[in-house]
């Protein structure tokens, strides 16, 4: 188990012996925090077969045949569409009535709840009301704040807290022969395998650099047309302006200034509601624009 998870395992394992676990579960955390791993090993505990015995044990015909992929009792929803339809809500309440076939639970997994319809999610509901006995429903989201509430009200919620320990760091370390930046934890809002996954692309030296191109531009030491250079590259341009924003331009504003505040959010906010419509050369020029007038509010 991923060490930073080891808390959230003590804590079920109790109720996992007692069976005491609630029907309905909800994972919440930052992407990369471990959400897939918990549930997973949350499913094998359940799916195991075992007696007298530390679950999962990883020996019973249960657990190998989850192992191996090929569980009954066992159902993932695809979340891999933009969204998750009433159709996969009918098809996991459907599996969760009837009879586990090795004799012990049924569980369904559903990632990506944050992704269920106004329909799928109210489909869901009955289901979570009145759960089949010996029948679980794990979800999982980065964004429970975007859940109905009706929903949650019928999940035990389980958020899993960002993780920036020297633990983590530690662990971030060893899982790689590629230096650790500073930055990336708080950039991955605390997920570690998030941050593993960016330092193994290589996306991770790549925002390294642009991050110092911003502040070699705002410290007047790179050129407005290298910096756009750098900038027009990156993907995921609105997360990392608003980062950087956050957590470098935002903090040396004076205090004694709070329109200048109100203003760089403003602004950011206008760049973010047109940058998915501007195309071709207009973009480097509406950043262009962008960082102009951020440097004449930092002033």
């Amino acid at each position: 188990m991923l060490p930073w998870l080891v808390p959230y395992q003590q804590q079920f394992m109790p109720l996992l012996a007692q069976q005491r676990l609630a029907h309905g579960l909800l994972l919440s955390g930052a992407d990369g925090i471990g959400k897939t791993t918990l549930a997973n090993w949350l499913a094998a505990s359940l799916l195991c077969t075992a007696q007298d015995a530390v679950k999962p044990c990883l020996q019973c015909k249960s657990c190998l045949l989850r192992a191996a992929g090929n569980h009954s009792d066992l159902l993932t929803v695809d979340s891999s569409a933009a969204s998750i339809g009433v159709d996969a809500v009918r098809k996991l309440s459907q599996f969760m009535q009837g009879r586990a076939q090795q004799q012990v639970n049924k569980v369904v997994l559903l990632p990506r709840a944050e992704k269920l319809t106004e329909a799928a999610a109210n489909a869901l509901l009955k289901t979570l009301e009145e759960p089949p006995q010996n029948s679980f429903l794990i979800l999982q989201t980065s964004a429970a704040a975007t859940l109905p509430a009706t929903l949650l009200s019928r999940c035990q919620q389980w958020p899993l807290a960002a993780e920036f320990t020297d633990t983590t760091r530690d662990w971030l370390t060893q899982q790689t022969n590629r230096p650790v930046p500073d930055f990336l934890l708080a950039y991955c809002a605390g997920g570690p395998l998030k941050a593993l996954a960016m330092l193994e692309s290589g996306e991770a030296d790549k925002l390294q650099s642009v991050i110092q191109a911003l502040q070699q531009f705002f410290a007047a030491q790179l050129s407005l047309a290298d910096c756009i250079k750098q900038l027009d590259s990156i993907s995921e341009l609105r997360q990392l302006l608003g980062w950087f924003l956050r957590h470098y331009f935002l903090p040396a504003l004076s205090a004694q200034q709070p329109h200048r505040v109100l203003a760089v959010h403003q602004l950011y906010n206008r760049w973010c509601r047109d940058e998915t419509q501007i195309l071709g050369q207009n973009r480097p020029l509406a950043l262009s624009a962008l960082l102009t007038e951020l440097t004449r509010l930092r002033g």
